[in-house]
C-alpha cells in the first residue's frame, strides 16, 4: 500500500513542477534568478520526497531480490553439484559401457573364429561328400557307358554275323540246315 501512495504522491509534484515550468517559460529573454531557484527547490523537494518515500520499498525490493538472487545462487550451486554427481555417475557407466562393449567384442571374436572353424570343417566335410558322390556318379556313368558299348558291340556283331551269313546262305544250304535240324529232333523225341 505504501508504494501506492508514494508513487501518487511523485505524480502530483511531478504535475506541479510541470505547471512551474509551463508557466515560466513566457517573458523577456533575461536570466530569471529567482525562477531558477524556484525550479531547483523544486526538484530537490522533488527528488527529496521520492527518495524520503520510495527509499524504504525500494531498499526493501532490492534486499528481497538480492535475498532471491543469493537463494538461486545456493540453489543452482546445489543443482550443480547434483549434476556433477550425476554427470560422475554417467561417466562411470559410459565407462562400465566401453569395457562391456570390449568384453562383448573379444567374445564376438572368438566365437567368429570358432564358428569359422566350425564352417570350414563342415565345408571340408561336404567337399569329401560332394567329391564322393560325384566319383560314384562318374564310375555308374561309365558302368552304363561300357554296358551300352558293350550292348552296341554285339549288336553290331550280330548284325555283321547277318549280313556275313545271309552272303553265304543260299536256299540249298538253308534246306539242308532245316532238314538236318528236323532229323535231330526226332532222334531226341524217339530217344525221350
Amino acid at each position: 500500500m505504501r508504494p501506492k501512495r508514494s508513487l501518487a504522491i511523485f505524480f502530483i509534484l511531478v504535475f506541479t513542477m510541470s505547471l512551474t515550468l509551463a508557466a515560466s517559460e513566457g517573458g523577456e529573454h533575461h536570466f530569471d534568478w529567482i525562477g531558477f531557484f524556484g525550479k531547483l527547490m523544486n526538484s530537490s523537494l522533488l527528488v527529496g520526497a521520492i527518495i524520503y518515500f520510495l527509499r524504504k520499498p525500494l531498499i526493501e525490493m532490492l534486499s528481497k531480490k538480492s535475498v532471491e538472487i543469493r537463494d538461486d545462487i545456493v540453489v543452482r550451486e546445489s543443482e550443480l553439484k547434483e549434476q556433477k554427481k550425476s554427470l560422475s555417475g554417467i561417466q562411470g557407466r559410459l565407462d562400465k559401457i566401453e569395457e562391456e562393449v570390449g568384453e562383448i567384442l573379444s567374445k564376438a571374436r572368438k566365437s567368429g573364429e570358432i564358428e569359422a572353424d566350425r564352417i570350414r570343417e563342415l565345408a571340408k566335410l561336404e567337399s569329401e561328400r560332394i567329391i564322393r558322390n560325384n566319383s560314384e556318379e562318374i564310375d555308374a556313368r561309365i558302368e552304363s557307358s561300357i554296358t551300352d558299348l558293350k550292348r552296341k558291340i554285339a549288336d553290331m556283331t550280330i548284325e555283321e554275323f547277318r549280313n556275313n551269313y545271309r552272303s553265304i546262305l543260299n536256299m540249298d544250304i538253308h534246306k539242308k540246315i532245316i532238314d538236318k535240324n528236323i532229323e535231330i529232333s526226332g532222334d531226341i523225341i524217339e530217344k525221350g
